[in-house]
């Protein structure tokens, strides 16, 4: 089993990984609410399948460094995972990101909450 759990990521279409190894696809939607949220306005959060791998690359930056990086195809070490993004339009997100499933969130939360 692997060490990964959940992180957000930058720079590409998703920006949430979920580990399959850990969660329940139920779960894994829940820590999306929270992670995704959007104040006060209602979003969609589109969900498919993915995979983490920790390994060696360049950062968004250009500097060498080593981490968690968000892949679509299986590898060695792979990390099977539920991939999220929020999509304000799934009829228009759909055509783009085929096999995702789309949740209706309302808005719900008027300010955010600090720990």
């Amino acid at each position: 089993m692997s060490k990964f759990d959940y992180d957000v990521f930058l720079g590409g279409y998703d920006t949430l990984a979920v580990s399959k190894e850990k969660h329940t696809k139920e779960q894994a939607v829940e820590i999306a609410k929270v992670e995704l949220e959007s104040i006060n306005k209602p979003y969609y959060i589109a969900f498919g399948n993915g995979f983490v791998r920790h390994r060696a690359g360049v950062s968004e930056d250009g500097e060498p460094c080593a981490g968690w990086w968000l892949e679509y195809r299986e590898h060695s070490r792979s990390c099977p995972c539920w991939v999220f993004h929020q999509a304000k339009d799934p009829e228009h997100d759909s055509r783009v990101f085929k096999d995702y499933e789309y949740i209706y969130i309302p808005a719900a939360v008027e300010t955010a909450v600090e720990n």
